[in-house]
């Protein structure tokens, strides 16, 4: 009796620590994240991305945006200073949360307008998005932690190289690996030849 109890506690406590470290069952650890929907991420990002950004402009900050949701790894060891021995996590994963918030969309606009968000003008998708990104505090902070999926997107754009260049008009390249030779030079205007 005493070895079956053991045997018990020790399977327990195996799968106890499993979950604990994995944040859900052994078999699920390994689970694939639902992809966001392609075409309403596409119309939240025609209402919500600069208009300054042309259609090949907004489908490159999309795609940027996807790829990095995909790569996106949830309650993940975060760097912390040297000699600092507390060890931080990042938050959840935010994915399912924003693949809820996009159907919503789709089904209020179904329901308000009788169309699909893809369907409806610009203004309208704006409408929509007003309430839940009005709720925002003072800037936009890093996209895994936004609240909602348009907050998320607008992080990622706004803290990417394109968006840098756009809001000075000159082809910065901020994460561009450059030579010494010419760094003295201010940045060329966007659409200059280089």
């Amino acid at each position: 009796m005493a070895e079956s109890r053991r045997t018990f506690l020790k399977q327990s406590a195996a799968t106890v620590a499993a979950v604990s470290l994995t944040g859900c069952a052994p078999e699920a650890a390994g689970a694939t994240p639902v992809p966001l929907p392609a075409e309403t991420l596409r119309a939240v990002a025609d209402a919500v991305l600069p208009g300054e950004l042309d259609e090949d402009g907004r489908e490159r900050a999309v795609r940027a945006f996807e790829r990095w949701s995909e790569a996106l790894e949830p309650v993940a060891e975060l760097s912390h200073p040297y000699l600092v021995p507390e060890i931080r996590y990042s938050g959840p994963d935010p994915r399912p949360g924003w693949v809820a918030q996009l159907e919503g969309l789709e089904k209020e606009c179904e329901s308000r307008h009788g169309v699909s968000l893809s369907d409806l003008a610009v203004s309208g998708r704006r409408e929509l998005l007003a309430r839940p990104v009005a709720d925002t505090g003072p800037g936009l902070g890093v996209p895994q932690q936004a609240d909602h999926v348009a907050l998320a997107l607008m992080a990622h754009f706004f803290g990417s190289a394109i968006a840098t260049d756009l809001c000075y008009g000159r082809a910065i390249r901020r994460e561009l690996c450059r030579s010494i030779e010419g760094a003295e030079d201010e940045p060329a205007p966007l659409g200059a030849a280089p």
